[in-house]
This record gives structure tokens, sequence and C-alpha cells, in this order.
């Protein structure tokens, strides 16, 4: 249950740009909680592979300050996407033949042509390479060959260009909590928040982070229900969220403890 929560959560419905993968259900709550854990971590080390993932568009801004990651609230109501605001003005810029290019490269990866599309964007960060997107579709085709290691440094390329690039902080923390580096995939989910509050994907991602690998059920409550504010046909995170609950009422916690330990 735990994997399938990751699976679920890794694609990026506004900037995918591509048809995503159908995603399995979880079988029903009968599961036993040896089984439901089980399940939950299959699914997460494969959530970093297939189709289902951030693609991301013709869009830079070289932001070299981001918000700070640690004030990001789970419920905040700002609908802002920094990576997007600029995203004409940037492309103004582009030479129609780099705007083909990237074009072709992405259908090329809808098409799972893994080789040819990292060749058309090799080249169009030789003519571009402040365009953060380039890097983090390069990561996805690593990933998809499972080349986390290469991926992960494609992904530190694009943050170096704009550290205001949400999906490549997104990705990165995916990684991370694969490698069990759950800190680190905290922060890195916090940081794409704090770029884009309502991104659905970090705010499922870090609410499993939490309620799984950090021990922070309150937190993670919080996570799953802003996630659930915008995607409420969720069915299957819903059942998450109850069980989050179920976790908290054993546990004897109450929504004061939020801010203490947990």
């Amino acid at each position: 249950m735990r994997s399938i929560k990751l699976l679920l959560a890794s694609s990026t419905s506004t900037l995918a740009l591509m048809t995503l993968l159908g995603l399995m259900l979880l079988p029903g709550c009968s599961s036993s909680p040896s089984e439901t854990k089980t399940n939950k971590q299959t699914a997460t080390n494969s959530s970093l592979n297939g189709m289902d993932k951030d693609i991301v568009g013709l869009v830079n801004l070289n932001t070299k300050n981001a918000n700070n990651s640690t004030s990001i609230s789970a419920g905040s109501t700002d609908t802002r996407n920094v990576y997007l605001e600029q995203a004409s003005q940037r492309l103004a810029d582009i030479p129609a033949s780099v705007l083909s290019q990237y074009q072709q490269a992405i259908e090329q990866m809808k098409n799972q042509q893994w080789k040819t599309a990292n060749i058309l964007f090799d080249n169009i960060i030789k003519a571009q390479p402040q365009l953060s997107g380039a890097y983090v579709n390069k990561a996805i085709i690593a990933i998809n060959q499972q080349q986390l290691i290469q991926a992960d440094a494609l992904l530190d390329q694009a943050i170096a260009v704009n550290n205001s690039n949400p999906y490549a902080h997104q990705i990165k923390a995916n990684i991370a909590r694969l490698q069990g580096q759950y800190a680190q995939a905290e922060q890195g989910y916090l940081t794409a928040l704090s770029l884009w509050p309502q991104y659905p994907q970090a705010q499922l991602n870090l609410a499993i982070l939490l309620e799984l690998y950090r021990g922070k059920l309150l937190q993670a409550r919080q996570y799953y229900m802003a996630y659930l504010a915008n995607q409420p046909n969720d069915e299957q995170a819903k059942r998450w969220l109850a069980g989050v609950d179920i976790k908290i009422q054993r546990a004897g916690l109450t929504p004061d403890d939020t801010n203490g330990a947990e």
C-alpha cells in the first residue's frame, strides 16, 4: 500500500505532456498490515519507472532565491507556480529551431525512444544551456534506464541553472526517498511546494513520506488533506487518509501536537 501510494503520486498532472499510464488501485482494506506495507514498498520502488513522470515543457525562470521551504503550509491557498509565471517571456527569446527540437524530443519520450530523445536534449542544452527542463527530461530518461546516479546529477544541473524548477526538486526528492535519504527527500518536497504550493504530486509524496518514513502522522494528515482539496476524486488517497486517522487515534495524538514531537 505504501509503495502504491508513491506510484500514484509520482506523475505531474499539470505539465505532463504524455498520456499517463493506468495506475493500480489498492486491494480491499481487508489486507493485513504486513501485506499492506509490502504492497506499498513494492510500488514505491517502482514509482520512478515508466512513463507517468514529470516531463517538463519549455520554461526557464532563473530565480536565484526560492522561498523558505520550511515555512510552507500544507493547507496553503496560494495557487502560484513560480516556474510558470514568466513562461511566455522566456519562450519569446528561444529560437524556433530549439522549440521545434524540444517538441520532437518530447514526442520521442512519449514513444519511449530514449536514445533519440536524449540526443535531441543534448543538442538543446548545447544551444540553450539555461533551459532547466531539458536537464529534468534527461533525468527522466536516465530513470527509465535505471540510471539513478546519473539522473540525480542531471537534476543537480537543472537546479543549478534554475533553482525555481519545482519538478527538479520533486523528482530529486523521489530519488532520495528511494535511496533511504528521508530527511533529504522531505526537504526536497518542501522546496518544490515552496515554489508551487498546490503541486499535487509533491503534496501526496510528502504526506506518504511523513507517514511511512518520518513518523510525523499529524503533518502527514495535513498534506493528505491539502492534496485531496485539489484532487477530491482520488478514492485511493481518501483511504490512505483514513488509515492515517486510525494511526493518529491509536497513538493518542491530537491536532495540538502538530508543532511538537509526534
